[in-house]
Formats: C-alpha cells, sequence, structure tokens
C-alpha cells in the first residue's frame, strides 16, 4: 500500500475509533491518526504558521483530542520535526499540503508499531474498497497476507465490523464486505449494474438524478428526495452511490448531495479529500451563496463564486463583511481560511490551505455547479459551525436502517460483484 493511501487508511480509521468508546486494539492506528488530524488543522499549505497556546486548544478540541492526549500528540510531531513547541505553548509548524500530511501520519504509524493486527485493519478496508467482497474471501486474504491465526483473524472482523471500519451486508447466508469507496471509481460501471438490478421506475428516477448531479455539481437533499423518494435515496445512500455533506448552525441543517466520483477527474479522491476540507469548502460555499441575505456581503451568484475562489487562490484577502465572519466557521476550525477582523462584525478572509481551495475550484468549475441548480430555502440564518462528511451520514443512517431493507440493499451489492 502506497503511504498516502495507506494515511488516507489511518484518517479513516482514526474518525471510526472517535465515535467509541474503546478501541484498545488500535491505539497506533489511533495516535497516528490523531497526529495527522491535528498536524492539517496546524499548517496552512504555503506558509510556516507559529500559534498561540490558546489557538492550539481551539484546535485540539474542534479536532476532538482530549486533553490528556494533546502533550503526547505534540511530543509525536515534535520528534518527527513537523512542528516546534515553545516553553509558553505556542506551536509553529512548516507549511504543509494535505497529500504530504497523508504521507507524514503513514510514516509516524510505521515508526510505532509493527503489529500486524492493526496493519491488517488497514489492508481490510482498502482491499474491499473497489468491489464487495464476499466474507470467506476477504478473510482467507489478509489471514494469509498477515499471517493471523484463525482466532486473532475473527477478532480483527468483529471488532472492524463493530467500530465500522469496514461495512457488511449478509444475505445469501454469508457476509458481503464493502466500505464507503465503492462509487469513487469507475462509477459508470458500477452505476450501470445498479441501474439494472432497479425497476424500470426507479431506474429512470437514479438516471434523472445523475443526470441534475452530472450537469450541476451537487444538488440538496429535498430536491433529491423529491425526484428518488426518501426510500430508494436512503438505499442509495447506504451502499455509498451519493455523498451526503451536511452543514449546520445551531437551530438549522442543510445537506447537499454530490457523486463520489465528482473528485475523481483530478486524482484519486480518496487520497486527495481524505480530510473532507474540499467538500466541506464547497458545502460552506453553496451554503452561504444559498442562505446569506445580500446586505450581509453574501456571495450573490455562481460567477461571483469562482471569482472570490480563484482570488483567495492568487493570495488576496477577501471582503471585508458581515457574512465571512458567519458563513465559514467550519473552514476557519480546520485553518483552511483565515479570518481578519475589520470593524464589529465585518472580517476579510485569506485562504490557508491552497491545495484543497484549488481542489475545490476544479470540482466547481467542471461540476458546472449553475446557481439555478440550488433549492430556494427559508431559512433566515446561514452562520455554519458545524460540517459532517459523507462517510460519517452513511453510517448514521446505516445505524439506524430498518432492518427489513437489509435484502433490498444487498441485491444492489451483488450486482456489484457480477
Amino acid at each position: 500500500m502506497e503511504k498516502r493511501t495507506e494515511g488516507a487508511w489511518i484518517i479513516h480509521h482514526t474518525k471510526k475509533i472517535q465515535d467509541v468508546t474503546q478501541a484498545s486494539d488500535f491505539e497506533d492506528i489511533e495516535l497516528a491518526g490523531k497526529c495527522g488530524l491535528f498536524l492539517s488543522s496546524l499548517a496552512a499549505s504555503n506558509e510556516e504558521s507559529t500559534l498561540s497556546s490558546e489557538k492550539v486548544s481551539a484546535i485540539a478540541k474542534a479536532s476532538n483530542i482530549k486533553k490528556v492526549e494533546l502533550s503526547s500528540i505534540k511530543e509525536t510531531l515534535k520528534a518527527a520535526q513537523l512542528i516546534d513547541t515553545s516553553a509558553n505553548g505556542e506551536v509553529s509548524v512548516l507549511g504543509i499540503t494535505t497529500s504530504n500530511i497523508l504521507t507524514h501520519t503513514s510514516d509516524i504509524f510505521n515508526n510505532t508499531t509493527k503489529d500486524n493486527f492493526q496493519k491488517a485493519a488497514l489492508e481490510l478496508a482498502n482491499y474491499s474498497s473497489d468491489i464487495p467482497l464476499k466474507g470467506d474471501i476477504l478473510k482467507e486474504y489478509i489471514s494469509d497476507t498477515y499471517n493471523l491465526g484463525e482466532k486473532e483473524n475473527s477478532r480483527l472482523f468483529k471488532q472492524a465490523e463493530d467500530i465500522r471500519l469496514i461495512d457488511y451486508e449478509e444475505f445469501d447466508s454469508e457476509k458481503i464486505y464493502f466500505n464507503g469507496n465503492l462509487f469513487k471509481q469507475d462509477s459508470i460501471e458500477k452505476t450501470a449494474k445498479v441501474l439494472s438490478s432497479l425497476s424500470s421506475t426507479d431506474s429512470a428516477r437514479v438516471r434523472e438524478l445523475d443526470s441534475l448531479l452530472n450537469k450541476n455539481g451537487c444538488v440538496a437533499l429535498e430536491q433529491a428526495q423529491t425526484i428518488l423518494g426518501s426510500v430508494l435515496l436512503s438505499k442509495l445512500q447506504s451502499i455509498a452511490m451519493y455523498d451526503f455533506n451536511e452543514v449546520s448552525n445551531n437551530t438549522h441543517t442543510k445537506v447537499f448531495i454530490t457523486k463520489p466520483s465528482s473528485f475523481s477527474k483530478f486524482g484519486n479522491p480518496f487520497e486527495d479529500d481524505a480530510l473532507d476540507l474540499a467538500k466541506a469548502f464547497i458545502s460552506s460555499l453553496m451554503y452561504g451563496m444559498q442562505v446569506s441575505s445580500i446586505n450581509r456581503g453574501r456571495i450573490q451568484d455562481y460567477s461571483m463564486l469562482i471569482n472570490t475562489v480563484n482570488k483567495l487562490l492568487r493570495g488576496s484577502s477577501v471582503g471585508p463583511c458581515t457574512a465571512i465572519g458567519q458563513d465559514y466557521q467550519v473552514l476557519e476550525l480546520n485553518r483552511v481560511i483565515q479570518l481578519e477582523q475589520y470593524s464589529n462584525n465585518m472580517y476579510y478572509m485569506r485562504l490557508l490551505k491552497f491545495d484543497i481551495g484549488q481542489l475545490a475550484l476544479s470540482v466547481l468549475k467542471n461540476g458546472d455547479v449553475a446557481e439555478q441548480a440550488t433549492l430556494e430555502t427559508n431559512l433566515n440564518s446561514s452562520s455554519v459551525s458545524n460540517y459532517s462528511g459523507p462517510e460519517k451520514n452513511r453510517i448514521k443512517l446505516r445505524r439506524k436502517k430498518d432492518t427489513s431493507n437489509n435484502s433490498n440493499v444487498g441485491e444492489l451489492l451483488r450486482t456489484m460483484r457480477k
């Protein structure tokens, strides 16, 4: 497995581990993953950064890093010569791109552990990311590759299932394993197989939504539900055919649907946006464009959206306006952008992660995210304080889904293996 790919899986697994109370068998994955997440939020891509103790603590909290963990994570990053610390708690870090963060995450993991059990946990997800695999095939491959005995292999799969490091459906008296990467590559062929398993009516509905997504880049959840209906849309989300990007504040939530393959035109979609930062960037921009009022200084249309991102990529500041201080809090917490106060509630913003901005711009321009594609909304506030990525939303759906639909989801997966 290449370092970037391994680093992406470490980040993926760490996000899942953070949602459970205990995962002691994966401590080296968790340490490396949290180092990667923390490093990403500290670093700009094109410049050295020095952050105060207060900012470092805020970033750690936003990265779901506990106070008792922070010291060991900083020491690990310092030992890897990725950050420097001062007596007053300041942290300095050189400019690091997302690609390099994944490589460093992989290096930290491999310098920390020789544990085949944890390495196998990464490979079982990677190996099943192209097509769904029968349980006996995947288990035999993992056991042989990592020299795991029967009991150890069974324990690995049980824990991986419980933590959702890998997903499965049970039909034909056996488990079929897969994960949320299925439609990030070779999506046309896989979509065709799914369509062949649906009724003619449902197939026509999926084609209608796919056509809209191909033309406009993303659509609001309500529009997708109108086209497909909630039941069919949930099934397709369950197998990761669509990405659900959720942006929210204390009172409102807005979900935008995109295709996982949208990023595949520009590289490896799993690696290039492993931290979901480009998706968060796009979703926050679209949220602000749809919901903000003009007198707050919102982005008014698609043309202005592209011009704004281009200006940020030139290194210029955008603003000042009130909307900047409210619409992009998620991006500020993840150090994609930096806000600078002008007066009262008015702010400028400038880009810190140029690689993320460039990827987002490529998707926006090539996906043709036209302004007419968005739904009218009655939301009165547009302060975006939270972003929930596609994989987290997919797993949340699968945890609460009606088990009576399992056979239907299994039938969709069956077509993927043909």
